[in-house]
């Protein structure tokens, strides 16, 4: 901006003093715009945080936090996964469970081919027993689990305390060791690992053996139970048919009659023949009559036979049928053979759930003799020739990744609070 550009100034009209006056304020002017140019480019190419108050303090932290968050834990898993980490050998075995007779297919595995509930059932048995406090104790008889992991070769990070309970250690198994059951075919794979090979393969051999033991004791506790089942139901059985046997053995000794049935029909028997001979003796005396005089001796005999046949009868009647004249305690045959019914009825049941019981136990003896499930070992644990673990390259790129992403969000988080508060 000059003077020649100033309205209403004629340059002719003014003094060279006053010339000079007018330039020096155009001068003025023209570097206050230019000292506002600068600030303002400056602050939009450094996004608008630069001008403001705490800007070097937020670089800071964020270099601090940087370090902290990012270059500290990466360089530590460098160089313990890299130097100091001590190699674990992994030694793998695959096995199943199966029952000693092939189970009834169901629906579902009819669709999918996935094993019968009871196979699934036992195989998830056998692999929650493996991580369980139980088979660790089991281990530490047998296998000295504890020293094994306590190597004064491993590093102080991988191995374990031996001072510490046993809770800490079931954790530290649970870590080490590795069940996974492949579908749909039930096939149970182990891996064990350890910081020497040898001991790999000791503790997965020893872990299938903790396994087949815990199979051993469910069959032996199935066949005892089975068998003592039966033998309580056989005992039951032959108490019962020992009181109906008892039952009918007095019911015969009161009534003195061995077999009602056959004593009726004989005594039947008899009695229709006894008729008949009152039959024809009554014929007889009627023909008589008409020839003799009924007070004739022969007349009188020959009634009296009649009297007495006929008084025969009616006590055998009585005797086969109740009637008014015999009391409650002298029973009929009728009455006998309706008793003797009810108590041989309750004989033969008895006598059949007998039968039922003692072939019962047989049977259950007979499968006492086999087991009711196997384990199958198909791949057999052997010694690895190199370590599987740490991962020394991938865990330390994995860490970086992961507290590269958490600075991040958390750099990020604390930008857009201070963006909401300014």
């Amino acid at each position: 901006m000059g003077m020649d550009n100033e309205p209403g100034i004629d340059r002719r009209q003014l003094s060279a003093l006053d010339r000079a006056r007018v330039l020096s304020q155009a001068l003025a002017d023209a570097a206050r715009l230019a000292r506002v140019s600068r600030r303002s480019r400056r602050a939009l190419a450094g996004g608008g945080f630069q001008a403001r108050r705490g800007a070097n303090a937020l670089r800071m932290a964020v270099f601090i936090s940087f370090v902290l968050l990012v270059v500290i834990p990466s360089s530590w898993a460098a160089i313990y996964y890299g130097f100091v980490a001590a190699d674990q050998f992994v030694s793998v075995a695959d096995f199943t469970v199966s029952g000693g007779e092939a189970p009834a297919p169901d629906g579902l595995g009819a669709l999918t081919g996935i094993p019968a509930l009871a196979i699934i059932q036992d195989t998830q048995i056998v692999v929650n027993y493996i991580h369980s406090r139980a088979a660790l104790e089991v281990l530490q008889k047998t296998a000295d689990i504890r020293d094994v992991y306590a190597n004064p070769k491993a590093d102080w990070l991988a191995r374990f305390d031996p001072k510490k309970p046993i809770e800490k250690f079931v954790k530290y198994w649970q870590g080490m060791s590795d069940v996974a059951i492949k579908m749909p075919a039930g096939i149970v794979e182990l891996k064990i690992r350890a910081f020497a090979p040898e001991d790999a393969r000791r503790l997965a051999q020893a872990t299938i053996d903790v396994c087949e033991g815990l199979i051993n004791d469910m069959n032996d506790r199935i066949n005892r139970d089975a068998v003592a089942n039966a033998e309580q139901e056989l005992q039951r059985t032959a108490t019962r048919l020992a009181a109906a046997q008892a039952a009918l053995e007095k019911a015969r000794n009161d009534s003195g009659l061995l077999d009602a049935a056959k004593s009726a029909e004989a005594l039947d028997k008899l009695v229709t023949e006894t008729k008949a001979g009152l039959l024809a003796m009554q014929q007889e005396y009627r023909t008589q009559l008409k020839y003799v005089s009924d007070s004739a001796p022969q007349m009188r005999e020959l009634k009296s036979r009649i009297d007495v046949t006929q008084a025969q009868i009616a006590d055998l009647e009585s005797k086969l049928t109740s009637t008014q004249s015999r009391s409650a305690a002298d029973p009929t045959i009728a009455g006998a053979m309706t008793t003797f019914g009810e108590l041989d009825l309750e004989r033969r049941i008895a006598e059949r759930l007998y039968a039922g019981a003692a072939a019962s136990l047989e049977l259950a003896r007979l499968n006492a003799e086999r087991k009711m499930m196997y384990l199958k070992t198909f791949v057999s644990p052997v010694a690895a020739q190199e370590a599987q673990y740490p991962k020394r390259l991938l865990n330390p790129i994995l860490l970086f990744v992961g507290c590269l992403a958490l600075w991040g969000a958390l750099c990020g988080l604390a930008l857009t609070v201070r963006n909401y508060r300014a």
